[in-house]
């Protein structure tokens, strides 16, 4: 065969794998379009639906002809591949089961959008370590760390009261508070009473059971899915100090619980957050003369 002959065989051949090529090409090309001009059935939030919202609630409403869910269309190129296409389906998954996270309206619904929510009934006594006792306590956003504190951290209590002068030693030469003036009269014969204002830690590495309603999690419990759906203020209460928990039910031994009810009822309290490997310290406290680390008093007059 001659090389003239050999050249043209080859030219043959590349020539059919190039006309192969844009065959296979225009055939998987035509298959792409028509797949994309088939439509298929599918579900879509018919408006805006919030984390935790109620999959069986949602599947009556749709049942009633309500506006939560409504069935679509849409090209089968475009559809989830776990997008949920039947009746029945819509029944399965979102029966007994909630929203994992939000869904915009006219989304389409998918499979992986809900979740079982596993609710614990463990009552909260059997929380509380022997010898111990539950006590619940309400502070402020401000007073309370703005609702960062969650079940089963460790928190610091620190009170400001003030001291009547006949419990303090008479040997003490800090700066005391006159009380306000009464005008000249003397009440019974009775001296008047002086007070100094006082502020140190109460109590220490305090454990919290819970807060608000939310019990620590169990350690030898298998994982669950939390989820939670947004708080609802209600009537008259300030959003923003709903969306914070500051009620907290602390575990303390019964002489932690006289100590924690005496502090409430005579003194402003102020709560710490405290890390894991936290250890308790002794402080002694703050008085005005104190307040700036050294003798106030020398400091302003020498």
């Amino acid at each position: 065969m001659g090389r003239r002959a050999i050249v043209l065989l080859v030219a043959l051949i590349l020539a059919g794998l190039a006309g192969w090529a844009v065959w296979n090409y225009m055939t998987t090309l035509e298959e792409d379009i028509k797949a994309d001009l088939i439509v298929t059935p599918v579900f879509r939030a018919g408006q805006a639906i919030q984390e935790g919202a109620d999959g069986s609630v949602l599947f009556s409403d749709f049942n009633s002809g309500g506006p939560l869910v409504v069935e679509s269309e849409d090209q089968v190129g475009d559809v989830p591949a776990d997008a949920i296409g039947t009746v029945e389906q819509l029944n399965q998954v979102l029966t007994g089961k909630v929203a994992a996270g939000p869904i915009s309206a006219n989304s389409i619904l998918t499979t992986s959008q809900w979740v079982t929510l596993t609710v614990t009934d463990t009552p909260i006594r059997d929380e509380i370590p022997s010898g111990k006792q539950a006590m619940t306590i309400s502070l402020d956003n401000v007073t309370g760390v703005n609702g960062f504190v969650e079940a089963g951290d460790h928190v610091n209590l620190i009170i400001t009261l003030d001291l009547a002068f006949d419990l303090i030693p008479e040997e003490f030469e800090g700066p005391i508070i006159d009380p306000p003036d009464t005008g000249g009269e003397e009440g019974d014969g009775e001296t008047e009473t002086r007070v100094v204002t006082y502020t140190r830690f109460v109590m220490q590495d305090l454990p919290v059971i819970a807060t608000g309603r939310d019990v620590r999690p169990d350690e030898e419990a298998p994982p669950t899915v939390d989820v939670e759906g947004p708080e609802v203020p209600a009537e008259g209460e300030d959003p923003a100090a709903a969306a914070n928990a500051t009620v907290f039910t602390v575990e303390v031994t019964p002489e932690q619980a006289e100590r924690l009810a005496f502090a409430f009822g005579t003194g402003s309290i102020w709560m710490t957050l405290v890390p894991e490997d936290f250890v308790p310290v002794e402080t002694q406290g703050v008085i005005l003369d104190t307040l700036f680390g050294g003798d106030l008093v020398e400091d302003i007059f020498g």
